[in-house]
């Protein structure tokens, strides 16, 4: 395996694949990241076609081109694809759910080149070997049939492998929110909600408080909090016009000089993705600051 020439390829159709993304992007610009999660793939498993088509290898240079190419097996393909699908998918459970996106690749790109050796210690596995075994020569139109359904199980296999590029990201948004969800109860105080629900991407609150929409801004019962590692807040202060860093202390006390006592509150809790699917639900508290319901994890864009 020359691996010199398997970097200059992902490198070569990288770009590639980024150049026609953009451009394809000129016309719709959500256009972009769905046609290079294509065309990068497709690139560059399909290179070796697309350079014999083109009569030389760019990478290589004419001279080069002596040795021919290991053809690509479509069993490899799938296989080493379905494994990718799942080492990213268990990656993002790990870290973080919009890694799938980035790891798919490089996965699929590893355990493709990779396999022959694994293919060394399991016979089974080596899909190159069975592929060269001669075969009897089957009818016209079994060829046909057969050849149909493997477009169709390669266009499904493509499907199936983009379409898990966006359920995995919010599949696992979908569990972090439930299980912040899950940890807040009726009865809880304002203080217990935030000292047990602290995960979160996007945090609002607010109020039924009356208040004049006419007059400054800052008199809003409502405002937003981020919640850091050290366990301070952070808020945007509308009067001071800047970031200002709380305790929980003084963030406890912010939320009841902003949203006043005696009145319904809100809090928001929403979770993003790559997707422009977002996850949300709301902890109602009642008048008594005592939280009244939790609303179901939905999602919306």
């Amino acid at each position: 395996m020359n691996f010199m020439v398997v970097g200059k390829r992902i490198a070569a159709t990288f770009v590639l694949a980024f150049v026609i993304a953009v451009f394809l992007g000129l016309l719709d610009d959500s256009l972009i990241p769905l046609s290079f999660i294509v065309l990068w793939p497709s690139l560059f498993f399909g290179w070796q076609y697309l350079s014999r088509w083109l009569g030389f290898d760019p990478l290589k240079g004419p001279a080069q081109r002596k040795p021919r190419p290991r053809p690509t097996s479509a069993k490899q393909l799938v296989v080493t694809g379905v494994l990718a699908v799942v080492l990213a998918a268990a990656l993002a459970w790990i870290t973080y759910a919009d890694v799938v996106i980035f790891s798919f690749f490089p996965f699929w790109i590893a355990l493709y080149h990779l396999w022959p050796f694994l293919g060394w210690r399991l016979p089974f596995f080596d899909f190159e070997k069975s592929s060269v075994s001669p075969a009897p020569q089957r009818p016209l139109w079994l060829r046909m049939i057969r050849g149909t359904l493997a477009w169709a199980g390669g266009i499904a296999f493509g499907l199936v492998c983009w379409s898990s590029m966006v359920i995995v990201p919010i599949a696992l948004c979908y569990h972090r929110a439930q299980r912040v969800h899950d940890s807040i109860h009726v009865g809880m105080t304002v203080q217990q909600v935030l000292d047990t629900a602290r995960e979160t991407d996007i945090f609002q609150a607010g109020s039924d408080f009356p208040y004049d929409a006419k007059a400054d801004g800052d008199n809003i019962p409502a405002m937003s909090l981020n919640w850091k590692k050290d366990g301070s807040y952070g808020t945007y202060d509308l009067a001071a016009r800047r970031y200002v860093s709380l305790t929980e202390s003084e963030a406890i006390e912010r939320l009841h000089t902003k949203l006043h006592d005696g009145y319904k509150w809100s809090f928001c809790y929403t979770y993003v993705n790559m997707t422009p699917m977002h996850i949300s639900f709301h902890v109602v508290f009642g008048p008594d600051g005592r939280v009244e319901k939790v609303t179901p994890v939905h999602g919306w864009d």
